[in-house]
């Protein structure tokens, strides 16, 4: 009897962690089709508190500065080389926790950049400061590949999930501050980061089976 009603608290368990996973997803692609029509008209009040939000964050100071040279030392931290830097290091020189973290890493990385790079040439969304379009605007990548890391390190080592995610976060209000993307664009970074990161690590026994 007691059995039955551990089997049957598992399969609950497990049934109500599928739930979230898949509201998480249904969550961060309504986020992004909310995102996508925020320059559709320039005047309705969701691209006016967007415009907003950036002219009250961003800045634009010499670069001798302090805090702008911070905020681009901060912002650095969501580039992929930081990134990607962590992960071949964690293979190369760790043990076998920290080469399956690295691993983790690579592939949260990779399912992060497709998904924003598939993004960012459906909107082509124009970045603040830019007349012309260059390199689209939404969504932020910085913001999603240093939330993905965030979260993936985080699920490895809890005790520092707060101050990584405090980072992750650090990143994003650097790349408003120095007038590369609108709030929008980091929030959707985000999201697209960190369920990434969520759905890697809980698929990480298959992801592992895959050497490289």
């Amino acid at each position: 009897m007691k059995l039955d009603n551990l089997l049957s608290r598992f399969a609950i368990t497990q049934f109500i962690r599928l739930r979230l996973k898949q509201v998480s997803l249904i969550y961060v692609l309504f986020f992004c089709w909310f995102a996508i029509g925020l320059d559709a008209n320039a005047d309705n009040i969701f691209a006016q508190w967007d415009q907003q939000l950036f002219d009250r964050v961003y800045d634009a100071p010499p670069r001798s500065e302090p805090m702008w040279t911070v905020m681009e030392g901060i912002s650095e931290f969501g580039h992929y080389r930081s990134v990607m830097g962590l992960s071949i290091l964690l293979m190369a020189y760790g043990d076998e926790d920290h080469q399956n973290t690295g691993r983790l890493l690579s592939s949260a990385y990779l399912s992060t950049g497709i998904i924003t790079y598939g993004i960012k040439q459906l909107v082509r969304r124009k970045r603040p400061l830019d007349d012309m379009l260059g390199n689209p605007s939404m969504p932020s990548g910085h913001a999603s590949i240093a939330f993905s890391a965030a979260t993936i390190l985080g699920y490895q080592y809890p005790k520092w999930r707060i101050p990584l995610y405090i980072g992750a976060g650090l990143v994003g209000f650097s790349r408003i501050y120095l007038g590369r993307h609108y709030t929008s664009d980091v929030l959707t970074g985000a999201a697209i980061g960190t369920a990434m990161g969520v759905l890697v690590w809980h698929n990480r026994v298959t992801l592992l089976q895959w050497k490289f």
